[in-house]
């Protein structure tokens, strides 16, 4: 298959763009098929895990101060991100080292089409379920909508970023494939996700707020809750930290793809 080159730029971002699309479809045939829910399981897993959670842990609510329920419901979706996304990208370009062979192909297609798909599969499910629990009583509309949103596509953010980082490290190291969960997990009490800034010591609190993640679920925390749940963040120092984070991750991917195209 043979491929302009003297396309103007518009138009290589629409091919490219078609090349993403496809490569997300073949990906969601692949992994769940055409027979029975199908595609619907890409809003489904994501919603189960945040059910299955909710559940377990709802039975500590007469230990603290806020509903468990409605804190899990909107801070559970944000690991789902960097944690699912992980677990789709590494190895991604070993595995599919055969679509390199058709010319619109390019390595990071293969890895933007798994993080478009995890990324779409999470803000789905946390939409939809969004909207349900506000009507079953569980959660609330947020109380500061641009905080809300800002805080939310912070943490989107930092997850493309982490990502990348993992996903072009796998492909440089076996050790760091085989690893890659033992981060995922190790990463889990520094997410922000299970306990709020605010129940930490002063001294630990400030040590978490290094970690852009927890900053960036903090801020979506203030616009959820507003005034009702005490929150601290830093967003010039998450906007410059997360900045040298996807510039690092493009770095090292661009390592790994040139790594990639001399093995192909």
């Amino acid at each position: 298959m043979t491929v302009e080159t003297n396309l103007t730029f518009w138009q290589q971002a629409n091919l490219q763009r078609r090349v993403i699309w496809a490569l997300a479809m073949r990906e969601v045939i692949t992994r769940f098929g055409r027979e029975g829910l199908g595609a619907f399981w890409l809003l489904a897993e994501p919603a189960m895990f945040i059910i299955g959670v909710m559940t377990i842990f709802s039975h500590l609510e007469h230990n603290i101060k806020y509903s468990v329920a409605e804190y899990l419901a909107v801070s559970y979706p944000t690991l789902l991100f960097w944690r699912n996304g992980t677990s789709r990208v590494t190895k991604a370009l070993e595995i599919n080292r055969a679509l390199l062979h058709h010319q619109p192909i390019r390595p990071i297609d293969i890895i933007y089409s798994r993080i478009l798909l995890e990324f779409a599969g999470a803000a789905g499910s946390f939409v939809t379920l969004y909207v349900i629990f506000i009507q079953l009583g569980i959660c609330a509309w947020p109380a500061d909508w641009l905080a809300f949103a800002t805080g939310y596509l912070l943490v989107i953010w930092f997850s493309f970023g982490f990502v990348l980082i993992m996903a072009a490290l796998s492909e440089m190291s076996e050790t760091i494939d085989r690893m890659s969960h033992i981060i995922i997990y190790l990463m889990l009490p520094f997410s922000g996700v299970f306990i709020p800034l605010y129940g930490i010591p002063a001294g630990y609190r400030n040590a978490l707020m290094r970690f852009p993640l927890v900053d960036a679920v903090e801020y979506f925390h203030s616009g959820y809750y507003g005034s009702r749940l005490p929150t601290y963040y830093n967003i010039p120092y998450t906007l410059a930290t997360t900045l040298a984070i996807t510039l690092l991750a493009l770095s090292l991917t661009q390592i790994s793809i040139r790594k990639v195209q001399l093995n192909k």
